[in-house]
């Protein structure tokens, strides 16, 4: 094995490893939120705003805001770990040894793609409609990103030169 190789082989197993240790840090952060959504009540609000205890001086406000804080944060969060997960899924297999140019790498792109196009086109208006329903006092809006729609087209491309990457060395095989 050559030292690209090794190389290779050895930084698949540290973003495997990376991918892993982010994902399980967003399920963390959906079970804080979610245990922020069920004691909010019980928590003094009163003495900080919702914007000191999380950073965000835009937010001003008691349990309603705290809530929809934490419910809006869940859903990123979800979506976040998933992309990790599927991502962690390429590395470990190129960790193996085996080539990344595979269909099920390339699907695993696509994947990655449709859900960071939901993280920016999807999960925006939901956050916002959740909030009218559950949390009527507090005002909604929602913002579409374009960077992460950039994102999402990037790995979609990605997937893609996977994708022929995987056609060209299955010829290459053949001709062998």
């Amino acid at each position: 094995m050559n030292t690209k190789q090794e190389k290779i082989l050895k930084m698949s197993k540290f973003l495997d490893a990376l991918m892993k240790i982010g994902a399980i840090f967003f399920i963390t952060t959906i079970i804080a939120n979610s245990v922020g959504i069920i004691m909010a009540p019980s928590l003094d609000l009163t003495r900080f705003t919702v914007g000191e205890i999380l950073g965000n001086a835009r937010f001003e406000g008691g349990v309603e805001e705290f809530r929809t804080i934490m419910l809006t944060g869940i859903l990123s969060a979800v979506v976040m770990s998933a992309i990790l997960f599927v991502a962690s899924f390429i590395f470990k297999d190129m960790s193996r040894g085996t080539t990344p140019f595979t269909a099920k790498n390339a699907n695993r792109l696509r994947v990655i793609s449709l859900l960071l196009l939901a993280l920016s086109i999807v999960i925006p208006p939901l956050k916002m409609l959740l909030t009218m329903i559950f949390f009527t006092s507090v005002r909604a809006y929602f913002s579409i990103s374009v960077g992460q729609i950039i994102f999402a087209i990037m790995f979609f491309c990605l997937a893609l030169i996977f994708e022929y990457g995987g056609e060209l060395q299955r010829e290459s095989d053949e001709t062998l």
